[in-house]
């Protein structure tokens, strides 16, 4: 297990902030502040909202470490390592401002679901390139405990913009966190990128 291995999935939670802070924070921040709640209640709430998120992470890193481990051959491979190329570039384009992300990524908001667990689950499967990215990437490892840490990882990275969330209702219009997101997402998608065209590189030259 290589040292940037451990580097990928902090960069790769940090940029997620690039997504979170503009389509679902808003909706968490007002799920939050909707009810006048006692701290024990909300204590429960943010416990669910988190095991929620922790559990869906988990969850595709099982299965697709498990099929990535199970689905081995060369045609998959020279596919899975182009998506990771292509999903790289997306997430530099996006956080360079060069690409407009569409409306409708938070699941949580577009199935209307305010029950805590429920909607930490969809917060954590939003479809934006840090986590498409980080599905190809662990696909790429055959390795379902890696698969497992790597997601582990993943979530404790991300969790830096949630959990205050929970106390702060305009964490979303800080400058400062979007910048910080926008700079882990282009040097998380540079670092992908490069070990994408590694990975092809290798395959080609490998002998059949």
């Amino acid at each position: 297990m290589h040292t940037t291995f451990f580097i990928e999935p902090v960069l790769a939670g940090l940029s997620l902030g690039a997504f979170c802070l503009s389509y679902c924070f808003p909706f968490l921040a007002a799920l939050i502040t909707s009810e006048n709640r006692e701290v024990k209640k909300n204590f429960w709430l943010i416990l669910n909202f988190t095991l929620g998120r922790l559990l869906g992470y988990m969850a595709f890193g099982l299965v697709f470490g498990y099929l990535g481990e199970k689905l081995q051959s060369s045609y998959l491979a020279y596919l899975t390592n182009l998506s990771l190329i292509l999903i790289s570039i997306i997430l530099i384009l996006y956080c360079a401002g060069l690409l407009r992300q569409k409306q409708d990524i938070c699941l949580a908001q577009k199935f209307h679901n305010r029950n805590a667990l429920a909607m930490g689950i969809l917060m954590g499967v939003n479809i934006c390139p840090p986590f498409l990215l980080s599905l190809t990437y662990v696909f790429s490892l055959h390795n379902t405990l890696q698969s497992l840490l790597y997601f582990l990882i993943f979530f404790l990275a991300s969790s830096i913009y949630f959990l205050p969330m929970i106390f702060l209702g305009m964490l979303a219009k800080m400058k400062e966190l979007r910048i910080v997101a926008r700079i882990s997402g282009i040097v998380s998608g540079s670092i992908f990128l490069v070990y994408g065209g590694y990975l092809m590189i290798s395959q080609f030259l490998r002998p059949h």
